[in-house]
C-alpha cells in the first residue's frame, strides 16, 4: 500500500502551531505608491536623499498630518479624476474637457494664454492648495516670453575713440 498523504497532512501538530505562530506574509506594497498609509499617490519627491518617495503632497507637511492630509487627497479624488481628463484630452480637445468639467467654478476655466501643459501644472498646484499642502491658490499659469521679446530694445553703442577690439590684440 503506498502513502499517498501530502505532506502538508504529514505535519505533526507541533509543527502546524509553529507554522501558525510564524508571522504572516507581508501583503505586496507597490514601491512606486507614497509611503504614507492609503496614500494612492504615486511617490516623487525624496526628502533629505533617503531613497524614500513621498507624494507631492505628503512631502509638504509634518508627519502628524499625514493621516488627515490622506484624508484630504481621497476627499478630493473628483480634482485628480478631472487632472486626468484634461491631460489625456488631445490637444485639441482639452479645453473643452477643462471648460466642461469648471463650469460651476469659472476661475478654474483654462486661461486663453495657458497650454495644456501649464494648466495640468496649475491644476496641480490647486489640488494641493485644496487639500491644504499649498498655502496660495494659484492663478493662470501664462507661458514666459520668447527670446524676441527679450532682444535689447535699443541700438548698441558706438565705437569708442582710441579704443581697440578684443580680437585685435591676439
Amino acid at each position: 500500500m503506498t502513502d499517498t498523504a501530502t505532506p502538508e497532512a504529514r505535519r505533526t501538530a507541533r509543527q502546524l502551531a509553529a507554522a501558525a505562530r510564524e508571522a504572516p506574509p507581508a501583503p505586496e506594497v507597490d514601491p512606486t505608491r507614497c509611503p504614507a498609509y492609503g496614500c494612492p499617490l504615486r511617490g516623487s519627491v525624496d526628502q533629505g536623499g533617503t531613497g524614500r518617495f513621498l507624494c507631492h503632497c505628503h512631502a509638504q507637511v509634518d508627519m502628524a498630518r499625514w493621516q488627515e492630509m490622506t484624508h484630504l487627497i481621497r476627499a478630493h479624488d473628483w480634482m485628480l479624476a478631472i487632472t486626468r481628463q484634461v491631460k489625456a484630452a488631445g490637444s485639441s480637445e482639452w479645453r473643452r474637457a477643462a471648460a466642461l468639467a469648471w463650469s460651476i467654478e469659472p476661475d478654474m476655466a483654462p486661461d486663453p494664454q495657458e497650454t495644456q501643459a501649464l494648466y495640468v501644472a496649475r491644476l496641480v498646484q490647486d489640488f494641493e492648495f485644496r487639500v491644504g499642502a499649498r498655502r496660495e491658490k494659484p492663478g493662470p499659469m501664462l507661458p514666459q516670453r520668447t527670446w524676441p521679446a527679450f532682444a535689447p530694445q535699443q541700438q548698441p553703442a558706438g565705437p569708442v575713440a582710441g579704443a581697440t577690439s578684443i580680437g585685435s590684440l591676439v
